[in-house]
């Protein structure tokens, strides 16, 4: 009887753990394909206003960060010269913040050499980048309002840190 309680007691053990982290690494490939489902674009119909600026730079972004795994979701918004991007980061990797900001923000800066960048990972500013995409898609801000907004925002997530 002590013997069976010796076998099952380990053998229960190994099965819970490796029943546990059997699910987290069956599929690898599969995350990084759902970061590329939860990238939205930012919209922008050239017809609508051609003066309007051109949203490709932040669009671009975007894709660059989209392929890091631990990336859930972005939301970038460019002028002619700021590119300002938030980044939500997997639950799991929040105490790595400030390496991960430091990474996407080498990255942003060497691929978008004639922009002066901002990435964050603050969800204030994750918030106003919503609302500022929003507005863009909906054509319901002007170059000049994109531009002081934008300005703000960055002088607000200096602020912070």
């Amino acid at each position: 009887m002590k013997i069976k309680q010796n076998v099952a007691v380990p053998a229960l053990l190994f099965l819970i753990l490796f029943g546990c982290s059997a699910n987290n690494g069956t599929n690898p490939g599969s995350q990084s394909a759902d970061n590329d489902n939860h990238v939205e674009f930012t919209k922008f119909d050239k017809t609508a206003s051609d003066d309007f600026i051109d949203q490709d730079a932040a669009n671009e972004a975007k894709k660059v960060l989209s392929k890091f795994e631990d990336i859930k979701a972005i939301k970038a918004v460019n002028t002619k010269k700021y590119l300002l991007v938030a980044v939500q980061v997997h639950h799991n990797k929040r105490f790595q913040l400030d390496d991960l900001e430091k990474k996407y923000s080498k990255v942003l800066k060497k691929k978008f050499p004639k922009y002066q960048t901002k990435l964050s990972t603050d969800q204030k500013l994750w918030v106003e980048l919503n609302e500022l995409e929003q507005a863009i898609n909906d054509n319901k801000i002007s170059n000049n309002k994109l531009e002081k907004q934008v300005k703000h925002m960055i002088k607000l997530s200096k602020e912070q840190t």
